[in-house]
């Protein structure tokens, strides 16, 4: 393999390796499944709180604030949960009955269903090539691409709609995130998706 092959096989490692790095910094994040109860006809709800299922209350502070940031603009209200909740509890009625009180007809409900890793590891690749060194005899080179691990991570949330007093779903989303690096971007990213869904079935408001 001569020089002109040499530089050629540095290019090619090059793009292996930048490949790479594309695919394991890549974020994408989709709606992968949706269902609407088709015999709902109530049209838009006019207050829903949005109920975000985490026992660390700040990440639920911002996951809620975000969300009905992403959700607002309409004629419907969305309030973050914290603000009417304080703590979550696993009495349902309870908070069904606050909710209430305070005159919602609706409640969104989001949680992570899954968080997956997978971890696989690229071995190292060499390549040889001859040169002239001086006036005699031939050097034998050799370049090296280092291994790595490329990692990727798939994180799946489940996004329910209630229709108060009922207690009864009429709307659920199902979204992936690829190689989530940001929980905010993320986030924003599944509240727009919901927005638009939530919007185009008219079951919120839309400005």
């Amino acid at each position: 393999m001569g020089i002109r092959d040499r530089h050629g096989w540095f290019r090619c490692a090059g793009v292996v390796i930048c490949c790479a790095w594309l695919l394991i910094s890549c974020v994408s994040t989709q709606m992968t499944s949706v269902w609407r109860d088709s015999q709902y006809t109530g049209g838009p709800l006019k207050k829903i709180a949005v109920i975000v299922v985490n026992k660390d209350d700040l990440a639920r502070r911002m996951v809620e604030d975000e969300t009905a940031r992403s959700l607002s603009g309409g004629k419907t209200q969305v309030v973050p949960s914290y603000t009417v909740i304080e703590k979550l509890v696993k009495d349902e009625t309870a908070i069904k009955n606050t909710l209430l009180a305070n005159g919602f007809d609706g409640v969104l409900v989001g949680r992570l269903t899954a968080f997956v890793e997978n971890k696989t590891y690229q071995p190292p690749a060499t390549a040889t090539y001859v040169t002239f060194a001086g006036y005699y005899g031939a050097a034998y080179n050799v370049e090296y691409a280092p291994g790595y691990t490329q990692v990727e991570t798939r994180a799946v949330v489940e996004t329910v709609l209630y229709k108060l007093p009922e207690a009864k779903p009429i709307w659920t989303g199902t979204t992936e995130s690829m190689n989530p690096t940001s929980r905010a971007e993320v986030v924003e990213k599944i509240g727009q998706l919901i927005g638009k869904e939530l919007r185009s079935e008219k079951l919120i408001d839309a400005p």
